[in-house]
């Protein structure tokens, strides 16, 4: 008798099922992925005017107003692949998600908030993006419009939360 060698049918099926499960667990993370991806652009797009910012402060010892104050473009022309427009107001930066980002943020708008030190402007300076709040002894200026979920910001721009104890 000749002994038969190969797959069964059953046992291709669980193989393909397998495979499904694993793509439907991995699909939509990869999802998330990219969009965090496409946000970093925008963080990285605002670091010249970050640094526009902090120089206005140290000189004038106020935040710049608006895009012509921080001496930088009109938003219009602050674009990138993923970012339809930046604004510059009272030392926040606001980026306006578009172009070519996924559709669940297009349109979201994420703040970056210069944080000083209470009571000493000569302090070095520091930023919050997102969700994420000024640490005890500092104070974030400009107001926060950020609106796009959590889920797509990168860990330091989500609301931190102290451990309790115990």
């Amino acid at each position: 008798m000749r002994q038969q060698t190969g797959f069964t049918l059953i046992e291709l099926m669980i193989v393909v099922a397998i495979i499904a499960i694993l793509s439907t667990i991995a699909v939509p993370t990869y999802q998330d992925f990219v969009v965090r991806a496409q946000i970093t652009e925008g963080l990285k797009l605002a670091e010249p005017i970050q640094r526009k910012i902090e120089l206005a402060y140290q000189t004038q010892q106020q935040f710049p107003a608006d895009n012509t104050q921080a001496g930088v473009p009109q938003s219009t022309q602050l674009i990138g692949n993923y970012v339809s427009g930046m604004v510059v107001e009272n030392g926040a930066i606001h980026i306006t998600l578009g172009n070519r980002v996924n559709k669940h943020v297009a349109g979201k708008v994420l703040s970056l908030q210069p944080v000083t030190v209470v009571g000493s402007p000569d302090s070095p300076m520091s930023w919050v993006c997102g969700y994420a709040q000024p640490v005890s002894g500092m104070q974030a200026a400009g107001d926060n419009q950020t609106d796009v979920p959590s889920l797509y910001l990168a860990p330091e721009c989500r609301q931190w939360q102290p451990r309790q104890a115990g």
